[in-house]
């Protein structure tokens, strides 16, 4: 039986900047597959702009690609993610997106998290991890509403300043 782990799709000579690239058009069709749309944003620290047409939500999504064939024999079985930002590889925040995205490249996979729940500036997860049923459309799921619920939040409480300032909280 072939299984994710055994079946690479991807060539395993692609740089890392072909690998990146691929990963954010397979993050970008995730997304679509979701039900949502999608835009690359090529900046900083926003490669996806997605939006529902429906309920009018829209994430900021980071890709992270990596390919389980580039870490060597000892680590083959394995996909390694650098989730820190800037020089000093600091944790992201809300600032600078909403949803990081890790994409398996080679297995054509990818895992989402809500930037709210990046606490490790790496992640590492064997190949195995990327073939649980059900991966991407749960993580999505999960990682809008914890992100949909945080922007409420953050609304409310905003909200609430604005009034005590202005005098209308009586």
């Amino acid at each position: 039986m072939m299984t994710l782990s055994n079946k690479f799709v991807a060539d395993v000579n692609l740089s890392q900047t072909t690998s990146g690239l691929a990963g954010e058009y397979i993050a970008a069709a995730s997304v679509l597959a979701r039900g949502w749309r999608v835009a690359l944003a090529q900046q900083d620290a926003v490669d996806l702009v997605a939006w529902h047409p429906e309920t009018g939500d829209m994430m900021r999504i980071q890709v992270k690609a990596s390919q389980a064939s580039r870490q060597g024999a000892t680590h083959r079985h394995r996909v390694h993610f650098q989730t820190g930002l800037g020089g000093k590889k600091r944790l992201p925040t809300l600032a600078d997106f909403d949803i990081l995205a890790m994409v398996s490249t080679e297995q054509r996979v990818v895992w989402y998290l809500p930037v709210t729940s990046v606490n490790t500036k790496k992640y590492t997860r064997p190949i195995s991890f990327f073939e649980t049923p059900d991966i991407e459309s749960d993580s999505w799921a999960q990682a809008v509403e914890i992100i949909n619920e945080t922007n409420s939040k953050s609304q409310t409480v905003h909200h609430n300043k604005r009034r005590r300032r202005h005098g209308s909280d009586r």
